[in-house]
């Protein structure tokens, strides 16, 4: 990989990091809260369940984008493995090509449902869909990545990646 993408990667690592780590603490936070508010004052917090529910997906969409990137979504590898040389080719390229047009519709879907509020805490969609979509787009970025041969991740030390995860 050449040193500008590296560079590009590194940033994109760092900023992928902080989101996620955001999301996690809010999520953490939100949720500790309601469990006190919930059982030591009976009250809880009406917003929580769903705070949490798109701080997680939040935290998936983006993860995501790391787990493309290293080839580790699940797969029938046992048998795609098995299959002879010209073959295995073949069908995982095919398969990156799959993946990619189901990432491209899932990403228009979302778009589709971005006017849309959330039922409890009355959120445009595009705020709770755009961990979606830069899932997506990362993930497809990635996927394109792997299937012109540019792509998978070269390990990084912690220190490059502002931490690592």
């Amino acid at each position: 990989m050449n040193p500008r993408m590296k560079n590009v990667r590194k940033t994109v690592d760092k900023i992928l990091n902080v989101c996620i780590l955001v999301l996690f603490i809010a999520m953490f936070g939100v949720t500790t809260l309601n469990v006190i508010m919930r059982y030591v004052f009976n009250s809880p917090l009406s917003f929580a369940v769903e705070f949490g529910r798109y701080t997680f997906a939040g935290m998936v969409y983006l993860g995501s984008i790391y787990v493309m990137r290293d080839d580790g979504h699940i797969g029938l590898d046992i048998v795609v493995d098995a299959l002879p040389e010209p073959l295995h080719t073949i069908v995982k390229k095919f398969s990156r090509v799959l993946v990619l047009a189901y990432l491209a519709i899932f990403f228009r879907m979302v778009m589709e449902n971005w006017t849309n509020r959330s039922s409890t805490m009355h959120l445009p969609m595009s705020v709770v869909y755009l961990a979606m979509v830069i899932g997506s787009a990362g993930m497809f970025i990635e996927e394109l990545l792997l299937l012109l041969g540019k792509g998978g991740s070269e390990k990084l030390d912690a220190g490059d990646m502002g931490g690592g995860m």
